[in-house]
């Protein structure tokens, strides 16, 4: 009988031990996953703060488009399917710049790119 209740009382603190693991882990994962979404966002929102050179259109396109395929590796990289959204709007956002850089041109394009990069924020909150 007594080895039996000891049984019993150690099979209970081992499940009870087991359960606090778990927890644990979850827990881990919880902070692991918020620490990785920090960093996307971090790492996002100086990509999306991208300001064209109007005096050099290709170079303004090339980096635009360098930065378009750094964020779409980004929202490929994330679990969170609203941020990977966000990630892949803001890409698609930069690889629309218009190859005519005049002012009004700029200025369309500069405004959608700010509502992507306000959404990506939003994302990362």
């Amino acid at each position: 009988m007594r080895s039996r209740i000891a049984t019993t009382l150690t099979a209970a603190a081992l499940l009870g031990a087991l359960t606090a693991c778990a927890e644990i882990q979850e827990a881990a994962d919880t902070a692991g996953n918020a620490a990785d979404k920090a960093s996307v966002c971090v790492k996002a929102l100086e990509l999306a703060g991208f300001t064209p050179d109007a005096n050099d259109p290709q170079q303004a396109v090339d980096e635009a488009q360098q930065k378009a395929d750094e964020l779409t590796t980004l929202a490929q990289d994330v679990s969170d399917t609203t941020l990977s959204t966000a990630l892949t709007d803001m890409a698609t956002q930069l690889r629309e710049i218009p190859a005519n850089l005049d002012p009004a041109n700029l200025a369309d394009w500069t405004q959608q790119k700010l509502d992507a990069f306000n959404a990506l924020s939003q994302a990362c909150l």
